[in-house]
């Protein structure tokens, strides 16, 4: 089944009148999902398609719609560290969209890792999407097993380690100090926080729909779902059926696609829409979390590597030309040359000391994005990148109009090719996401 990621660089108004209408004569689009950042949008989407769900993701506003029936609406926006105005601003714009082309249930993905600060933004926006569409309830639903988040008694772990003790603790942008969901929500939300635990999860959706019941009851206007296992996730996804928002991680659509499945309404993907091809390559690594260091470490033992200068990227006009002449002399290499602007945490705390935090990212991205645009008119045309800000520099640099999604590489990163040139495709990975020898193993499916 093939998916269409549509990646738009600019905002621009929709034409509603494309859209097609199934038999009832409604619109086709049943759930609108909309996604805090480029990678994560990515994340779901894929996870959405594998489940059977024909899928469409925007990056930004669409000029108009496919005329192919989907299932969902996936909108990527950029809200996760901007000031909690513009992500309200932004997520309700896309509510307005997703309401306009027909979607009548909505889902609002944030990090499986909560990544937030204590003024937002995730809390911000679940209250804005909640007032919108006249609601007073909904789920807090983070967790993603098959990658090692979890919850249990409200706790969010991250592998067997607490989040306030993992890798997150340090994250540059949003360091997850505790792990408590209800306190981690406490001054970014505005209602009152209730919690459904495993033992009524464990017990199944009957179990959890009491539960989510007599909660609001209470006057608790948002229920922090444990999760455990990736059965969990169906039993929530199937006690909440009648719910109109719901949000969370991306796991929570594995468990509502495994569950329309059950009930016949889905056939899960058979076989990935293309094959990547074997072509000229690079990787381009911006992420500095953990994982990420550690696929960079790994991969530098195979491959040429060139660290990419802070200094260069703010004084140099020309550096963007001297990175791409670098990749561009190590393309004959077994494996792709990579270039990485990956930090330690010291490293990057050094970094921020002597350049300042948000002059220097804005200049990395500018570079990349140049850098992305530089060889493709050469002939690049495999993209492997991490992170998410670096996922979307070098999506808007290319303008890409849309992908199509193939196989996954490791859970929620899957292989994209895009829609109107079969010779450019891409891996955007989320900073935390993959296995430690995730860009080899990406390169070896390539035929």
């Amino acid at each position: 089944m093939t998916t269409i990621i549509m990646n738009m660089g600019r905002i621009v108004p929709v034409t509603i009148m494309e859209t097609t209408k199934n038999k009832r004569g409604r619109s086709a689009v049943r759930l609108g999902v909309i996604a805090d950042d480029f990678t994560g949008a990515s994340d779901i989407a894929g996870f959405l398609a594998d489940g059977g769900m024909r899928t469409i993701m925007y990056n930004g506003f669409p000029a108009n719609l496919p005329k192919d029936e989907a299932d969902a609406l996936v909108v990527g926006l950029k809200i996760r560290s901007c000031t909690a105005k513009e992500a309200v601003d932004e997520a309700l714009r896309a509510l307005q969209f997703l309401q306009d082309v027909g979607c009548d249930r909505f889902y609002y993905k944030y990090c499986s890792t909560f990544d937030s600060t204590h003024e937002g933004n995730i809390g911000p926006v679940v209250d804005a999407l909640l007032q919108a569409l006249s609601l007073s309830f909904t789920i807090i639903c983070p967790a993603l097993p098959v990658n090692g988040r979890t919850v249990c008694h409200g706790y969010l772990y991250v592998d067997h380690d607490l989040l306030c003790e993992s890798s997150m603790a340090t994250h540059p942008l949003t360091p997850m100090t505790d792990a408590k969901l209800s306190r981690l929500m406490e001054g970014q939300f505005s209602g009152k926080i209730g919690h459904v635990y495993y033992p009524a999860v464990f017990s199944g959706p009957t179990a959890v729909r009491a539960r989510l019941a007599a909660l609001q009851e209470e006057g608790v206007t948002y229920a922090v779902m444990d999760v455990l296992r990736d059965e969990d996730l169906s039993v929530i996804a199937e006690a909440t059926t009648d719910m109109k928002l719901l949000s969370g991680g991306s796991g929570l659509a594995i468990g509502l696609t495994a569950f329309l499945s059950s009930k016949g309404g889905l056939k899960p993907a058979e076989g990935a829409s293309f094959v990547p091809r074997r072509q000229k390559g690079v990787v381009i690594a911006g992420s500095c979390s953990q994982r990420t260091n550690e696929q960079v470490a790994s991969y530098r033992k195979c491959a040429p590597s060139r660290f990419i200068d802070e200094a260069s990227c703010l004084h140099d006009v020309q550096y963007a030309q001297v990175l791409a002449d670098w990749v561009l002399s190590h393309l004959d290499g077994e494996y792709f040359p990579l270039l990485y602007a990956t930090k330690t945490p010291q490293q990057l705390k050094n970094s921020k000391a002597t350049f300042g935090e948000e002059s220097v990212a804005q200049a990395i991205e500018k570079v990349i994005g140049t850098v992305a645009s530089l060889l493709h008119a050469e002939g690049v045309g495999t993209f492997l990148i991490a992170g998410g800000e670096t996922s979307g520099a070098v999506a808007a640099a290319l303008g890409v109009y849309g992908y199509t999604i193939g196989s996954q590489i490791d859970p929620g990163v899957s292989w994209l090719q895009a829609l109107d040139d079969d010779t450019l495709q891409f891996a955007y990975k989320s900073g935390n996401f993959g296995s430690v020898d995730f860009f080899v193993k990406a390169q070896h499916m390539c035929r």
